[in-house]
């Protein structure tokens, strides 16, 4: 993430002077229309190269796979990134084609993990063909550009299922969609779901969703459209890793992947020294900073917790007021966000110089400007005022959360959402 903006690694093509007499001749293709989509939607677009991919895939939160005319293996381990560390994927065209061969080469091949994938491509490809040519004049192929009578004409129908990530993003059955491709996918993997064809029977949209995974293949082509909804799927999927799901009926997972660092506060007289997750130091200093730029003190209160010091509060708390006061401030142990790193309680400190951990009328006007000012560092307000019934929880106006995503901050934020709300309304599964 830069500036909690995600960073979508996009794919080339290639063009090769085979004869290798020109080098200027061999050079990586980038198609404009799909950086611009990115841009616009929230990310941050980078070109990705087949050299030094490790070093891309620390960078990238998600990557766009486009279209074009060669599939080229070495980009496999794009994929198993982002099946591994839950990136997003959206492969357009030929993106689609790679992504689906990707997983039936790993079905056919099967336990022999000692063969690579392009051994088992090369065994494969004639007897049991991946992709297939479609006849020629077919209408999937068209020559098209970027005008609006040319997509309208090159466009064809195609009909989406229910309950699909594309059914999610578009919120209906049929779409049509302009094409201009002359494969077609031959076989379908296991793990892989067709949830779009056309009126031949062609594949025309798959989803692997398996492990937590938002890997999304359509063969149209999107960016030529003025529908930006998919891109923002895209970008609203990233990092999903700090939009992790803990509350009453759902405690932190086993193996949950997140490096505890210290903080120490500048005033460590009023305030408790605390430690907060690697990921957030940034943004909460960022954060903390420009709040006090503009005229308001804060600092941490509290961040993270050991599992032994939750269970410590909580029932120190049900001693003091009984359980069911308890449960509305306190949660359990293993079902607390603090025991993420993720969430952080802030203090205030008053014109008379006190410091306020908890609410306090006299300074009204900094929670609402920590309410209106935290999306664009990536945190949101977790319990918000009128969601009790929903978080299970007390208006919290101190208690804000890292999401590492600004414009899933943002979207959550406007809309009034608390984070139960935003997995429901966008069907995020709980991470067991």
């Amino acid at each position: 993430m830069i500036k909690n903006k995600p960073v979508i690694g996009i794919i080339p093509s290639y063009r090769v002077d085979e004869k290798e007499h020109n080098p200027y001749d061999t050079f990586a293709l980038f198609v404009t229309m799909y950086s611009n989509k990115i841009r616009e939607s929230g990310g941050i677009p980078i070109g990705i190269l087949e050299e030094n991919l490790e070093e891309y895939m620390q960078i990238c939160d998600g990557y766009l796979y486009p279209g074009g005319k060669k599939v080229l293996h070495s980009f496999s381990s794009i994929i198993e990134d982002c099946v591994k560390n839950s990136k997003p994927l959206l492969g357009i065209c030929l993106g689609m084609q790679a992504t689906v061969m990707y997983f039936n080469i790993l079905e056919d091949r099967g336990e022999n993990i000692e063969k690579s994938l392009l051994e088992v491509y090369n065994e494969n490809k004639e007897k049991n063909p991946y992709l297939i040519r479609l006849e020629e004049g077919h209408y999937h192929f068209n020559d098209i550009s970027k005008w609006e009578e040319v997509i309208k004409e090159t466009s064809h129908k195609v009909s989406i299922i229910e309950d699909s990530l594309l059914h999610h993003i578009y919120n209906t059955t049929e779409l049509n969609v302009p094409s201009m491709h002359n494969f077609a996918i031959a076989r379908v993997p296991k793990d892989v779901q067709v949830i779009a064809t056309a009126e031949d029977g062609t594949i025309e949209a798959i989803e692997y969703t398996k492990d937590n995974s938002f890997i999304l293949g359509v063969q149209w082509h999107p960016e030529l459209l003025d529908d930006s909804r998919i891109f923002d799927f895209l970008i609203k999927r990233c990092n999903y890793k700090y939009q992790v799901l803990v509350n009453k009926e759902n405690q932190i997972c086993e193996n949950i992947d997140f490096t505890i660092v210290p903080y120490s506060s500048l005033c460590p007289e009023c305030v408790s020294d605390g430690s907060i997750e690697e990921g957030v130091m940034t943004s909460w200093i960022a954060f903390r900073d420009y709040v006090r730029e503009n005229g308001y003190f804060i600092d941490i209160e509290s961040a993270y917790r050991t599992t032994e010091l939750q269970k410590q509060l909580y029932e120190e708390r049900v001693q003091e007021k009984g359980i069911e006061y308890a449960l509305q401030f306190v949660a359990k142990p293993r079902h607390s966000e603090h025991e993420t790193g993720l969430a952080i309680d802030i203090a205030l400190r008053t014109e008379t110089g006190k410091w306020v951990s908890d609410f306090d009328s006299a300074i009204l006007k900094c929670y609402l400007f920590l309410k209106e000012n935290c999306a664009q560092f990536g945190f949101i307000l977790r319990y918000p005022e009128g969601k009790e019934e929903i978080t299970g929880y007390h208006y919290e106006p101190w208690h804000f959360r890292y999401i590492g995503n600004r414009i899933v901050a943002q979207y959550i934020m406007e809309s009034n959402l608390c984070l139960e709300e935003y997995y429901e309304l966008e069907k995020i599964k709980v991470k067991k």
